[in-house]
């Protein structure tokens, strides 16, 4: 899941491109205050190129870790990541990290600038989730930083195009308390307003914490405009996951929201630009499945699309596909899973310009012995096209992070594959048809692993950003922009 580490890299092993087999297989479908930021630079180094690469930088070298957990493109074309930085002395310290990249090929240094904050009331452990960046060049990165008297508390930090810190603002569940505030994704509006969804514990309940989805718009300077939750069942846990707008300002949020019996349901929710007031709350639940919940949505022209995952078993678990009109109405729903006993995890869902919609990830069989990457297309009425699963033939495991499409149709994702000692880097294309067209594989600048966590398309290539281990056994931040 993007923002979140899910596994560690071992050892130097090189795997060649041959070694990915693309399969096609059978499928079922069915019907706060400011705090000040710490304006500093990170060493930065050019680095080998992988397949197709045209530049490449890592952020490091250090002895602590580094890592890209998203990017975004700017309306002039540069390019921007986000995630962290163990710079804090001390256990499970950390720092929020960003940087701008120039998209163009030209010139031995692409690093235009990097920053970070430390919170300096705890100098605990501050991360990222997400960034977005809004028509001037500015960078906004939301996530959430410990602290030893409020919990966990949601973080929203911004830095002009030329990476001043214009503000930074930290708003705990209720201050004072232990309880956990987390901030999620972020997206902005033309006119600069920004939009900010995540959770905010708001209890407990026979020892387990209460929670509601939480979305808060927040002004260019940073003031909050308004801020609303929705709790759900009484008593219950829900998380807000994935944020997108429309043209007037109405933001859909996807994620998880617990139900009266006790199960999970994947949810959606809009809430309204003016005031936040919510105009439609859609779940997708069976009685039957032990959790479902949404992972990533995508909006385009008058339509929504949600991903999630149901369980109906504690081996089976299916891909959840959703379209909505923006007044709530929905659809269709497609599920896929592969072949029984399979966990089937999206990870990332992007639409093109037909309203074809994609969505990848990776799956896992019990006992696991094999994790496949998965790539599904379906049209915007909902049938699907086609699906190819990628893995590594030696230990049949790799992953895909993310998505994106581009004017042509074609799909560009970008993860890793699990060696026999260590991870390398992928970003592969595919045609609107389905052809493998091309796969990028890397073990990073010094063969000891590397990871995409994101991608998105510049004006003339796809960047991706991730990590890769250094010989120390850590990990620096890697960004990379590929031909396309």
């Amino acid at each position: 899941m993007r923002g979140h580490r899910r596994r560690s890299f071992v050892p130097s092993w090189t795997l060649a491109v041959a070694l990915i087999a693309l399969v096609a297989a059978a499928c079922a479908v069915c019907a706060g205050a400011a705090a000040p930021a710490r304006a500093a630079a990170l060493p930065a180094r050019a680095a080998a190129l992988p397949a197709r690469g045209v530049w490449s930088s890592v952020i490091g070298p250090t002895t602590n870790t580094e890592r890209w957990v998203d990017v975004a493109r700017g309306a002039n074309g540069s390019l921007y990541a986000g995630g962290e930085s163990d710079l804090d002395v001390g256990a499970g310290s950390s720092d929020l990290m960003v940087a701008r990249f120039a998209d163009n090929d030209a010139g031995g240094r692409h690093l235009l600038w990097s920053r970070t904050w430390d919170n300096p009331a705890e100098h605990l452990s501050d991360t990222v989730s997400a960034i977005a960046v809004d028509k001037s060049g500015a960078v906004i990165a939301v996530g959430a930083s410990v602290t030893t008297s409020s919990g966990t508390e949601w973080v929203v930090a911004k830095w002009s195009a030329a990476g001043v810190a214009l503000w930074q603002r930290t708003f705990p569940a209720r201050p004072g308390t232990a309880w956990s505030a987390h901030a999620v994704d972020v997206a902005c509006t033309p006119a600069g307003a920004i939009y900010v969804c995540g959770s905010v514990q708001t209890g407990t309940h026979a020892g387990s914490p209460v929670t509601a989805l939480v979305v808060r718009k927040l002004g260019s300077d940073g003031h909050v405009i308004w801020k609303r939750g929705y709790s759900g069942a009484a008593h219950s846990f829900n998380e807000g996951v994935k944020l997108a707008l429309d043209g007037a300002g109405n933001a859909y949020v996807t994620g998880t929201a617990q139900s009266a019996r006790g199960n999970d349901d994947l949810v959606t929710v809009r809430f309204g630009a003016d005031n936040g007031r919510i105009a439609w709350v859609r779940r997708v639940a069976d009685a039957k499945h032990l959790s479902d919940g949404g992972t990533a949505l995508a909006l385009r022209g008058k339509a929504l699309w949600v991903t999630g995952y149901e369980t109906t078993s504690s081996v089976d678990q299916r891909v959840v596909l959703a379209r909505y009109t923006l007044a709530g109405k929905q659809l269709w729903v497609r599920t896929w899973l592969e072949l029984a006993k399979t966990l089937e995890y999206p990870r990332a869902l992007a639409v093109d310009a037909r309203g074809n919609a994609v969505v990848v990830g990776a799956g896992t069989n019990d006992p696991v012995t094999r994790e496949h990457a998965f790539v599904l297309r379906y049209t915007a009425a909902g049938r699907l096209t086609w699906q190819r699963l990628a893995y590594d033939s030696l230990t049949h495991k790799a992953v895909w992070n993310d998505v994106a499409c581009d004017a042509a149709g074609h799909i560009f994702t970008g993860g890793y594959a699990v060696g026999a000692t260590t991870d390398s880097l992928l970003v592969a294309r595919y045609s609107a048809a389905g052809a493998h067209d091309w796969l990028s594989q890397w073990n990073g600048p010094d063969a000891l692993g590397a990871e995409c966590d994101a991608l998105c398309l510049g004006t003339s290539g796809v960047f991706a950003a991730g990590s890769v281990v250094t010989p120390t056994g850590n990990a620096d931040a890697l960004a990379v922009k590929l031909t396309r």
